[in-house]
């Protein structure tokens, strides 16, 4: 039986590492992210639904579907919640305004 809490479970790891590790983990892996994907990945991480995305950014809800899925493979996350902590950990911050 899975637990309600079993989503959460990824999260912190992430939360518990230091600045310095997670912008080692991350930089790299927000590197490797194209234009499109950057945009996605921030729109995501700012709470912002995919359907909300799409009319954005003018594209099919389909496309940012994909978008989203490859980022997250790229990133290593497998939640919209790990996804939000990589985004808003201010280590991140400083690794976006580095890139």
């Amino acid at each position: 039986m899975k637990n309600a809490d079993s989503n959460t479970f990824n999260v912190i790891p992430l939360l518990e590492m230091d600045q310095v590790k997670l912008v080692h983990i991350y930089s790299a892996k927000l590197s490797q992210l194209t234009k499109k994907q950057r945009v996605v990945f921030d729109l995501l991480s700012n709470g912002m639904l995919v359907k909300d995305i799409a009319k954005h950014l003018g594209l099919a809800e389909i496309t940012v579907k994909v978008v989203k899925a490859r980022v997250m493979v790229i990133l290593g996350v497998t939640t919209l919640q790990e996804l939000a902590v990589v985004g808003k950990c201010s280590a991140c911050q400083y690794i976006k305004s580095h890139l």
